[in-house]
């Protein structure tokens, strides 16, 4: 298909901006909490709570989102996108908001250390360590962390990705679903689609090496399996998966790979490949109706997946 209108005109917009990798660091990342805007109006939810994780390099901050007062509800765990390098809990505060409305479960945001000050494995090392202590600790936020999902987009869908991996292999905690939105699978940039979608559709080769550079500085990292979980030795005995991609971008080979990959493995998979989309679409709700549809759609399978 061709590119959507409402998308077409995101990217005429942002055509007018300099290339996130040509700014300043701190101008990148102020940039890229702008565009939170695009999410439109943040709903209210019940209650908003800002708190203090323990990390394995000091207190990670996160942010509780709860679409009721009553205690005991599940809870979804998501890690932000901004390539390792931006991105921030006011970045997806409208997605965090929406997505409680809709799931009925509360929703946890996480602030990992970002690169280039921290590279890999500095942001899985926070994930996994935030994994943990909800899991152990939620009852004390008056959570049923035995109803857990991970969940997050682009670099943070890699997260729940590896997250969902680590806890296999861990013994726990059981998860019961990972939603994954235009996950960062494989560092490699190698697939068909870094060939055909790497130029005019938002995210250029140019920004995916520099967000590289910059969390994975050492070649070696890329093939990791805890920075590209389509290497992973074993996909088997992981939880359900909902699937996110747009049309088009560069890693929608990547993607479906590890859609492949998983249902090979046993593991059901739900794939919804957006039409005319491109990468970010899911934090512009308010701008283009897919944006609406997929909240409503990860919201619905949360419900789903963390029902008693």
């Amino acid at each position: 298909m061709a590119l959507h209108p409402q998308a077409q005109a995101f990217l005429d917009q942002a055509a007018g901006a300099p290339p996130m990798h040509t700014l300043p660091l701190a101008a990148a990342r102020a940039a890229f909490d702008a565009m939170a805007a695009l999410g439109g109006p943040p709903e209210a939810v019940a209650s908003v709570q800002d708190r203090l994780i323990p990390g394995p390099a000091g207190p990670l901050p996160s942010r509780v989102y709860r679409p009721s007062t009553r205690d005991g509800l599940p809870v979804a765990l998501w890690f932000h996108a901004g390539g390792f390098t931006v991105g921030s809990l006011a970045s997806h505060d409208p997605l965090c908001r929406a997505l409680a409305n809709r799931s009925g479960c509360a929703v946890v945001a996480l602030d990992y250390r970002l690169a280039p000050e921290h590279p890999f494995p500095a942001a899985l090392d926070d994930a996994w360590a935030a994994v943990q202590w909800i899991a152990g600790h939620g009852a004390e936020l008056g959570l049923d962390t035995a109803r857990m999902a991970v969940c997050g987009d682009s670099v943070g869908g890699g997260l729940a990705t590896i997250t969902s991996l680590l806890a296999r292999d861990a013994g726990g905690p059981a998860l019961r679903l990972q939603v994954l939105v235009y996950p960062d699978l494989d560092w490699r940039f190698t697939s068909p689609s870094w060939t055909t979608m790497s130029r005019d559709y938002f995210v250029t080769r140019e920004v995916a090496e520099w967000l590289r550079h910059n969390y994975l500085p050492d070649p070696a990292q890329w093939t990791d399996w805890r920075a590209s979980p389509t290497l992973a030795p074993s996909h088997v005995n992981l939880p359900p998966a909902l699937m996110i991609c747009p049309e088009f971008t560069p890693i929608r080979s990547d993607v479906e790979a590890y859609v492949e990959r998983l249902r090979q493995a046993g593991v059901a998979v739900d794939y919804w490949l957006a039409a005319g989309m491109v990468m970010g679409f899911v934090t512009m709700a308010g701008v283009i109706d897919a944006g609406r549809q997929a909240l409503d759609r990860i919201g619905a399978a949360l419900s789903a997946a963390l029902e008693a």
